[in-house]
């Protein structure tokens, strides 16, 4: 066999071999938001689902981005990214929430919102909130209130708070009566949630999620700016937590990461 012929039936193989990894990442993908631009108020929501965040309250994108061209700023006050709600968001139990976050300014000693995802009878499926004694991520679920206290970059509720104008990758991982969070792809906290957490549409304005400001607790919004958020409705692996801290749900570099010393090794033997 010519050496045409073998570079030819290597790559289909490696083309065939590589679609369960793609699939894997994006498998349960509900919402992915690079934040590089908005189209006026309107962020584009790239998981393929169109389900785009609208921008309000002076919430905008800045050049301060983790990647890419632009990030999703938060100054307090109302400010918020909302998504209208939809059926998947509003059924899903197991569930995934990535990002990066950067804190702008100090812990203000009250609960400022970072997210919330809002249901019928909670604010939290989950809620997320800078703790009043520091800059750590108060993870929550109703019913019942359970969750990490406030994440801290190497434990849960430990004084080991984050630092301002930090790049920091917090993942919250549920399943099974079960959060597990992680930064930096590192696991920091393991609390029970509710064996089923509050779900269902809520109001017009109070269900979907909103980053920054949630009608549904009432603001204010905590100060911060985020990047590169994912929602699945599945609990994500640490293996795919760890990639997805290097690509986006596309692009995650355990896929391509195979690719390349692959194909290094097969272009070592010719």
């Amino acid at each position: 066999m010519n050496l045409l012929a073998k570079l030819s039936i290597t790559i289909m193989l490696l083309g065939i071999l590589t679609l369960p990894l793609t699939a894997a990442i994006d498998d349960g993908l509900l919402l992915y938001f690079n934040f590089d631009s908005a189209n006026g108020d309107v962020v584009a929501d790239l998981s393929g689902g169109g389900h785009d965040g609208t921008l309000k309250a002076d919430a905008d994108i800045t050049a301060n981005a983790k990647n890419g061209s632009g990030a999703l700023q938060i100054e307090g006050g109302d400010e918020t990214m909302e998504v209208e709600t939809f059926a998947e968001l509003e059924e899903y139990q197991a569930n995934t929430y990535l990002f990066w976050i950067n804190f702008t300014a100090p812990a203000s000693g009250g609960w400022d919102q970072i997210m919330a995802k809002p249901a019928p009878g909670s604010d939290r499926s989950p809620g997320l909130w800078v703790t009043p004694e520091g800059l750590s991520i108060h993870y929550r679920y109703n019913p019942d209130n359970l969750g990490p206290w406030g994440i801290t970059k190497t434990g849960n509720q430990n004084g080991d708070f984050f630092d301002e104008n930090t790049w920091y990758h917090i993942a919250g991982v549920t399943a099974d009566g079960e959060v597990v969070c992680y930064v930096n792809g590192v696991e920091v906290a393991r609390e029970a949630a509710p064996a089923e957490i509050a779900q269902g549409a809520g109001s017009d304005d109070t269900g979907g999620l909103h980053v920054g400001n949630s009608p549904a607790y009432g603001g204010p919004a905590a100060q911060f700016i985020i990047d590169d958020l994912a929602v699945y409705n599945r609990a994500l692996s640490a293996d795919e937590v760890a990639a997805l801290m290097t690509g986006d749900p596309m692009t995650a570099v355990d896929a391509s990461g195979k690719i390349i010393s692959a194909w290094g090794s097969i272009k070592s033997q010719y």
